[in-house]
């Protein structure tokens, strides 16, 4: 038998995403002539210390000052 198209076919093309159609050309990598003068910067420099860090801190303090005495 002879393949026939499907006649409830649409003849439009599909949408296509346009973030993935042209992610090839936005998402490279930056290339650094010199490497010697790369360097990444400190994220969140400025942040302040959280509240469990002060008391593992504290409490791992504490405990050398009460072995040393």
């Amino acid at each position: 038998m002879k393949k026939r198209n499907n006649p409830k076919k649409t003849d439009c093309a599909p949408i296509q995403n346009p973030v993935a159609k042209f992610a090839h050309q936005f998402n490279k990598a930056h290339i650094f002539a010199d490497k010697n003068k790369y360097h990444r910067n400190a994220r969140h420099r400025n942040q302040e210390v959280s509240l469990i860090t002060l008391t593992k801190v504290i409490r791992e303090t504490s405990c050398i000052l009460a072995i040393a005495s």
